[in-house]
């Protein structure tokens, strides 16, 4: 219930509930973990309670990251004309529509605290996975982060033109490689403390459901790029010589 609380705000703009409702609920994923974890199960300095707790600061450190990007995203003078197309597109939808999509993306929230709370209520040790995991949702948080900030910048410098340069030289959509890169990762951080196959199912839904979410939002945003772009010799120049999503495998 907390978590569709927090993508309440879908019923007056549906973006609201993937974007602030979506960092606001994994920050709270994270911070009713960390208020839930019995740190004195485990002596002073154990990698098993480090473990667990770097796994719930991954919700934490993701949620704010998020909900700040998209304030100051919000604010920003160039994003303005977008904003406005976005609330008449979310206006034109019937509030059952938006009440629905709330009420998803607020229960696909909620099931995103099995993996945690698996792993939190373990006392197994740490796998290579584990660290791997940590190591990765790091990464992907990294490499979102910068992409989102290089496309910021840019477009306030550009608002009209495509972004190329920074991490967008590697791949035409780092942001959503980031952020595939740290779903996947914050899966494989708990996994190993699943007990059946069942918690693991569980603890995937969310990280599947949101890497499917990325994959269909770089097609969405690829199709209204080469309607916006195509035809200009630099851009299909940077398509046809820049990958898409996964860095080094090949253009378009």
């Amino acid at each position: 219930p907390a978590c569709v609380l927090c993508c309440a705000g879908g019923v007056y703009n549906v973006v609201y509930a993937f974007g602030f409702g979506y960092g606001l609920s994994m920050t709270l994923n994270g911070v009713m973990a960390l208020s839930q974890f019995d740190l004195h199960r485990f002596k002073p300095g154990d990698g098993r309670a480090m473990a667990r707790i770097g796994h719930m600061l991954g919700y934490v450190a993701y949620g704010v990251r998020l909900f700040v990007f998209l304030f100051q995203r919000q604010m920003a003078p160039s994003f303005i004309d977008k904003a406005q197309q976005t609330q008449m597109k979310s206006d034109a939808m019937s509030m059952g529509t938006k009440s629905m999509i709330s009420l998803f993306v607020g229960t696909l929230m909620a099931s995103y605290h099995f993996g945690v709370y698996y792993h939190a209520k373990s006392v197994k040790r740490p796998t290579a996975l584990t660290h791997v995991g940590i190591a990765g949702w790091v990464l992907g948080l990294v490499i979102e982060s910068v992409a989102d900030y290089q496309k910021s910048v840019a477009k306030a410098q550009n608002p009209g033109s495509f972004v190329s340069t920074g991490l967008y030289g590697f791949c035409r959509h780092p942001n959503y490689f980031g952020e595939i890169v740290y779903h996947v990762s914050m899966f494989a951080t708990g996994v190993t403390s699943c007990d059946t196959w069942i918690e693991v199912l569980l603890s995937a839904i969310a990280p599947v459901l949101m890497t499917g979410v990325m994959i269909g939002a770089t097609k969405g945003l690829e199709k209204r790029q080469i309607a916006k772009y195509g035809g200009i010799g630099a851009y299909e120049l940077y398509r046809r010589t820049t990958p898409c999503l996964w860095p080094f495998f090949g253009g378009v």
